[in-house]
């Protein structure tokens, strides 16, 4: 008789429990859920590099380029801080911990940001002393790391620079009176900063003898800036002060001699300089309060004082009904400042908007206010305009300080082009300002600046990794969404393209990484649109290979469970080349047993289904897109993304300047075609019909039914919020009674046959997963709840008598609880019986279901009561 053994993931749950203890073994896991069979130990043979606009091993003859080579795609995690540095005996145990997830990749990330006074901590690749001194004891565990992870078919990508922060005095650059976090963008703009940094990438890669190591697959020069990003965000002016403005004023001034040759040219360019509007601003403010806020605004001698009384979900404070019209450049500013101590600091946010429904957003900034006077200034250039219904708000919430305003102004900015006192000979053409409304020609000579400025650095960066790693590994710059299309320009000499996304990252009201003062939306993708997976890919370069080196919906997300295998189906629908979860861990808490933020390590919900995630993405088990779309992207359009300050945000302009619909995304593979000469598709503009259908067929999601399927030949899956039973191939599903309705179900064969020949199949059905609240007697699980003062927002419930609004995401104690989801499966098949095992943590069967949870179907399908 023909029969099937359906192994389920994550479903070893006793009957009416909401949430059940759940552990998983890292170190002893086997059999089904055990996906090691995917890598072998890495050679020659396995050397990456580009080919066909595609990663590639080198094959058998281990020469690149020849008709052995192979294409490769990685399912990666990534290490952070000391991480990085597992001691001796872990290292090989890590690597084996990965290689049975299915993850082929390491991103060794925030390798820098820690110098250690101490070598011996081994948290950071350096040492306090003057920039670059490597830590001998870091070098020596990771060189034993990177080891390791080779004999388990696990490549790394270096990344260079990430987090370090220069020291002036130290490191031998000019001062700084208030050095810029993470040292951005100065890093790119002093040429001693810059010669530093290849020093560095040229001791690091020799240190730990990477030249033609097959395990370095990838290497990132610089993570998440650049200065076309900083200019179109806010955070380059402040940054250039003292000498570091002195470097780049004369650097602009070469770049323009270079490029016009004279004053009078440049002038001819340019066009000449026009005088700012009035101030567009009423004189009365109103305050808007949301139940149960409340707050007293007072008339101060330089402004206004506002001292919240009772907190709450929103506060705004905001001047009404003036006119916006599109196409103009406008100014918006105000000066805040808090009482506090020196030292103190709280955000808010301030915005431009329409006053009536649906609200919409012409400009927005978080600010950061301390007890001193700060001017806050917003450029924009709208596409869509307002008639007497615009607001300038400041926006807060549970706001325990003194708030000061004064000089609040909105105004329509003159286009400026070359002032009579600049003069190119004299190098006294001063630098563009992020709040300045610059003639269409003076704005894009200096955004050509910015991007020959960037590209500088990324060459540089480059060709010391070519001279100390050899020729043929991959590099990447910076991440698409950090600097939008012009990054195109600026990193025309490198290898792939890389990006970045969260859904629902943590928020912090008040004071940035608060671990005790967070909150997140508790959102799911697959229920909001799927938006960040539409913007990745809108931003893929046709031609190269794309990374996305950092997703996650971390946790405690109680949707988090569709996040690996829904990306990991798109992104193959896509044709990507890798995908990298952020992150495997942050510490060396190895078994630590819970969660910490966004660290996998711990988080049983993401957990269960990243190995089937990997084998969907690395397999070929979710087919590419049959015809890309491709969109060309002029030069035109580039500059004109960034004079409009686009930065990330290419769906929108494209949408606004080419008719994109981004929808199609869900029907067909997209490609950026730069410097292309055709026209924008007409099926890029067409607004395809809901649900959407790949054009392989693999893939459905239907946005009002907040639902994503995959019916691959080779794999099914069910995410989102189904009303009743759903199909999906061989897999049908529906919520059981005692649900909440969400489901993440991934079902995968584990004999390589297709679903419908396969007799083994691998099933995971995980929930959400919390800690023990501490103190608890009998222990039970904490709690999501409220964020104090909102409806919309949510945290962990703090610890016994905290005086913080939330429970720490990174330290707190287990047994982990994963949450019972009831679901009615069913499975069709020709086999005549089916078996079914829980697996416990390990991965070892349990005692199978009994024959009344199996219930034959007429039409072949065998229905399983599941978390019964």
């Amino acid at each position: 008789m023909l029969g099937i053994l359906l192994c389920l993931l994550a479903a070893s749950a006793a009957t009416g429990q909401e949430l059940y203890p759940f552990h998983i073994d890292q170190d002893a896991l086997s059999g089904a859920p055990d996906f090691s069979f995917l890598n072998h130990p890495l050679t020659a043979a396995d050397r990456v590099f580009v080919r066909d606009g595609r990663f590639f091993r080198a094959g058998a003859d281990a020469a690149p380029h020849t008709a052995d080579d192979e294409p490769v795609r990685f399912f990666g995690v990534n290490l952070c801080f000391d991480a990085n540095f597992p001691e001796a005996p872990d290292a090989a145990r890590i690597a084996k911990r990965l290689r049975k997830l299915g993850v082929n990749l390491v991103r060794l990330h925030h390798m820098d940001s820690q110098p250690d006074s101490d070598p011996s901590r081994a948290r950071s690749l350096l040492t306090t002393g003057p920039f670059p001194s490597l830590n001998p004891v870091a070098v020596e565990r990771l060189r034993g790391f990177l080891d390791a992870l080779k004999e388990e078919g696990i490549y790394v990508n270096l990344n260079l620079k990430v987090g370090y922060n220069f020291r002036p005095a130290i490191d031998g650059l000019p001062p700084h009176p208030a050095w810029p976090n993470q040292s951005k963008p100065l890093h790119i703009v002093h040429p001693r900063a810059v010669e530093l940094q290849t020093r560095f990438a040229r001791e690091v890669i020799e240190a730990l003898a990477l030249r033609h190591d097959p395990v370095l697959a990838m290497v990132e020069i610089e993570n998440e800036t650049s200065l076309v990003r900083d200019w179109q965000t806010g955070n380059l002016d402040r940054a250039l002060v003292g000498e570091y403005r002195a470097v780049f004023e004369r650097q602009w001034n070469e770049f323009l001699r270079a490029r016009h040759g004279s004053t009078e040219a440049l002038r001819q360019a340019w066009g000449a300089s026009e005088p700012d509007g009035p101030d567009l601003l009423p004189e009365r403010w109103l305050l808007e309060k949301g139940a149960p806020s409340d707050a007293i605004v007072e008339e101060a001698e330089d402004g206004l004082r506002l001292v919240v009384t009772q907190a709450g979900p929103r506060l705004i404070l905001k001047k009404v009904g003036f006119s916006i019209a599109p196409g103009t450049p406008y100014v918006a500013e105000v000066a805040l400042r808090i009482e506090a101590p020196p030292g103190a600091s709280r955000t808010i946010r301030i915005d431009i908007k329409q006053d009536v429904s649906p609200w919409r957003t012409m400009a927005s900034r978080g600010v950061t206010l301390t007890s001193e006077w700060q001017v806050f200034r917003m450029a924009f250039e709208p596409d869509w305009g307002m008639d007497g219904i615009g607001r300038f708000g400041i926006m807060f919430e549970n706001l325990d300080l003194p708030l000061g305003v004064r000089g609040w102004k909105l105004y329509q900015a003159g286009r400026r082009g070359l002032n009579p006192a600049e003069r190119l000979e004299e190098g006294s053409v001063a630098l563009v300002g992020e709040t300045e409304a610059g003639t269409a020609a003076r704005t894009d000579d200096y955004l050509r600046f910015l991007v020959e400025r960037d590209k500088a650095y990324l060459d540089a960066m480059l060709a010391a990794v070519r001279e100390s790693a050899g020729t043929l590994v991959p590099v990447a710059g910076t991440q698409m969404g950090y600097g939008g299309l012009l990054n195109l320009d600026s990193h025309d000499a490198l290898d792939y393209q890389d990006n970045h996304f969260y859904v629902d990252h943590p928020n912090f009201p008040n004071v940035s990484w608060d671990d005790r003062d967070w909150r997140i939306r508790d959102s799911s993708n697959v229920a909001s649109g799927m938006v960040p997976f539409l913007n990745m890919a809108v931003a893929r370069q046709a031609g190269r290979p794309y990374t996305v080196s950092e997703f996650n919906q971390a946790w405690p997300n109680t949707h988090g469970a569709e996040i690996d295998p829904t990306l990991a189906a798109f992104a193959a629908f896509q044709g990507w080349d890798a995908i990298m979860h952020f992150a495997y861990s942050h510490n060396r808490g190895w078994d630590r047993g819970t969660p910490s933020g966004f660290d996998v390590n711990g988080d049983w919900t993401r957990f269960a289904n990243m190995g089937q995630a990997a084998w969907l993405f690395r397999t070929g088990a979710v087919n590419a897109g049959r015809e890309p779309l491709r969109i060309p992207i002029t030069l035109e359009m580039r500059l004109r993304a960034g004079r409009e300050k686009r930065n990330a945000n290419i769906n929108a302009f494209l949408a606004a300047a080419a008719g994109w619909e981004q929808a199609n995304a869900f029907l067909h593979r997209i490609e950026l075609d730069k410097d292309g000469e055709s026209e924008m598709p007409d099926a890029a503009r067409t607004r395809p019909a809901p649900p959407y259908v790949s054009d392989t067929g693999e893939l459905t999601y239907d946005p009002a039914g907040r639902l994503f399927t995959l019916n691959a030949p080779s794999a099914a899956g069910v995410y989102g919020f189904p009303r009743g039973p759903v199909r999906a191939g061989i897999l049908e599903a529906e919520p059981g009674p005692s649900a909440r309705g969400f489901l993440a179900l991934t079902l995968t064969p584990l004999d390589g046959l297709p679903l419908d020949k396969s007799r083994r199949l691998l099933l995971s059905n995980p929930g959400y997963a919390m800690r023990t609240y501490p103190g608890s007697q009998p222990p039970r699980p904490e709690r999501l709840v409220n964020y104090p003062g909102t409806s919309d927002w949510w945290t962990i419930e703090p610890d016994p008598g905290s005086p913080k609004p939330a429970a720490s995401r990174s330290s707190r104690g287990g047994p982990m609880w994963m949450e019972r989801v009831e679901v009615r499966a069913g499975i069709r098949t020709e086999a005549r019986r089916i078996a079914v095992y829980p697996l416990d943590g390990s991965g070892a069967r349990l005692a199978a279901l009994p024959a009344g949870a199996i219930q034959p179907q007429p039409e072949g399908d065998f229905r399983i009561h599941l978390q019964a």
